[in-house]
């Protein structure tokens, strides 16, 4: 098989804990303002919300399609609410913007965050205006990965080839509807378990998995992979 250098045009990543490392501290703040939102939006004590939350998290895939299908939460408010953050603890890593430099083709992000917590982190990352295209959850109609209707709309949206197609996440679940329509999938092995990742049954999905997403690029990059 050719190097993946040769064989994909089009490179998708997820943002948070993927081009960001993923003890930064940002999802500890996200985490901490959903299960204030919940709590006082269905007027409940923050531990009860935090139930909730992980709940909705799990059975839903975000805790905001949960507050929407359940208790018809206007979902741009609470993304507004919920990314009221300190982002001067999120760094750029050079070594990694540097590879993703040398990638040649089309590079998109897609994410379950929504589009101003998405600039607001590239800009903390050095890496504003280097994607093609950012594809948030509004513009997935707020469904959330891992659905496979938001996979298949990028596909018609910006006209891919999946089979010259890679995409990193570090949730391991998300990438087995990438595989399924067709993807290169890349699992971004963080060093935890997300509480809603089901990786052992992800596993036969994931075509590699890092722990390092700048030296598995450099690899990329030299042909090695």
């Amino acid at each position: 098989m050719s190097s993946l250098n040769n064989r994909i045009d089009t490179w998708i990543f997820d943002l948070d804990n993927t081009l960001y490392s993923a003890d930064s501290g940002i999802f500890q703040q996200v985490h901490e303002l959903m299960g204030k939102f919940v709590s006082n939006h269905l007027n409940i004590g923050i531990n009860e919300a935090k139930k909730i939350q992980k709940k909705y998290y799990k059975e839903h895939g975000t805790t905001l399609k949960g507050l929407m299908d359940n208790h018809g939460v206007e979902p741009d408010y609470f993304l507004a609410e919920v990314h009221k953050l300190d982002y001067s603890i999120v760094n750029s890593n050079k070594n990694l913007n540097n590879e993703l430099n040398k990638l040649s083709g089309k590079k998109i992000i897609y994410t379950n965050a929504n589009m101003q917590h998405t600039l607001d982190v590239l800009e903390r990352i050095e890496l504003s205006n280097f994607f093609d295209e950012i594809f948030d959850i509004k513009m997935a109609n707020y469904v959330p990965k891992p659905e496979i209707t938001p996979y298949e709309e990028i596909i018609k949206k910006y006209d891919l080839n999946p089979n010259s197609s890679a995409m990193f996440d570090d949730i391991a679940k998300n990438l087995v509807p990438a595989k399924k329509v067709g993807f290169t999938s890349i699992w971004i092995d963080a060093g935890y378990e997300n509480f809603s990742d089901d990786i052992e049954s992800s596993k036969k999905f994931l075509d590699y998995s890092t722990t390092d997403l700048h030296l598995f690029l450099e690899k990329v990059n030299k042909g090695n992979i």
